[in-house]
């Protein structure tokens, strides 16, 4: 195969991009690739990095980046959008190098850092890239806490990440001054049910119903057919359950499977099971009391 195509065939897995070593190993001689760069058949990119086809898109900028310059990772947004972790704002094509270097990639974002462990680093098909755990802690520095509570949770949800391995990840880069990792203190906080045990999401839910005009509902009823096991709020009548929904609790796989179980074992039995999450109850506690009026067919009396 001659040189050249040799070089397309890895450039086409890396971006557009190769490096000086990758085309030596090629076959070019360093004359020969001298004339390239000089015609303008190929563009310099960075040191010993070269364009030698068009880059389109971000994710190509990326795997370009990650592929020329060293210890390059993909990294922030950019590891989002390939992960699939969703609800992330867009944003530039980001990858993260060692502190001790001072590169720079047209078009690329390049963050520098002296905290990325081997163990924060996983390889997808061209890129290496910063693992889920690692990404969702680098995003904190941006986001607000809510913001990165709802990251984990769609995270968590999608098997993406466990919430130990986010600490994890916290616990090895945890230092004053870092940013992000005050705010990830406090997710991971009340993950762990320093904040909002489910007994003040209960209570503050119950109140919602009550000031809402909703008061003809009963609380911790057994589940008819299933007399071992609760419903949180029950409009008997109607065969209508509410279930709130304690984060802490909605972690742990085993405990969401069981929950899907139940509601589908309450369609199975007539009944209509409403689940509700402290954000719905603390942010938006007309949508709750709009919601459960709706189901139950029209407005309650007090």
């Amino acid at each position: 195969m001659h040189p050249d195509a040799r070089i397309q065939s890895i450039a086409l897995k890396q971006g557009g991009a190769v490096t000086r070593t990758q085309a030596l190993d090629a076959g070019l001689t360093k004359r020969q690739i001298d004339l390239r760069l000089g015609s303008g058949r190929w563009q310099h990119m960075v040191v010993g990095g070269y364009r030698v086809l068009t880059m389109e898109g971000h994710d190509s900028l990326v795997q370009a980046a990650v592929a020329v310059l060293p210890t390059a990772v993909a990294s922030h947004t950019s590891a989002a959008t390939i992960h699939g972790i969703s609800r992330v704002p867009p944003g530039p094509p980001t990858v993260t190098v060692h502190s001790r270097t001072t590169h720079q990639f047209p078009g690329v974002t390049v963050v520098r850092c002296d905290d990325l462990a081997p163990s924060h680093v996983t390889e997808t098909p061209g890129f290496r890239i910063t693992t889920p755990a690692r990404t969702i802690m680098d995003l904190a520095a941006s986001l607000t806490p809510r913001h990165i509570s709802a990251i984990m949770d769609e995270a968590i949800a999608s098997r993406l990440v466990t919430n130990d391995e986010v600490a994890r990840v916290l616990d090895q880069v945890a230092r004053r001054g870092k940013p992000g990792v005050t705010k990830m203190r406090a997710v991971l906080g009340e993950r762990a049910g320093e904040v909002r045990p489910a007994s003040v999401l209960e209570m503050r839910a119950r109140r919602v119903l009550f000031e809402g005009g909703i008061r003809n509902f009963e609380t911790e009823v057994p589940i008819p057919w299933s007399s071992t096991r609760r419903f949180d709020v029950a409009f008997v009548d109607y065969r209508v359950a509410i279930e709130w929904d304690s984060r802490r609790w909605h972690l742990q796989a085993d405990a969401f499977q069981r929950d899907r179980d139940r509601d589908r074992e309450a369609v199975l039995n007539g009944w209509r099971i409403l689940r509700f999450t402290w954000s719905d109850v603390h942010d938006r506690p007309q949508t709750v009391v709009s919601t459960v009026r709706s189901v139950l067919s029209g407005p309650l009396s007090a």
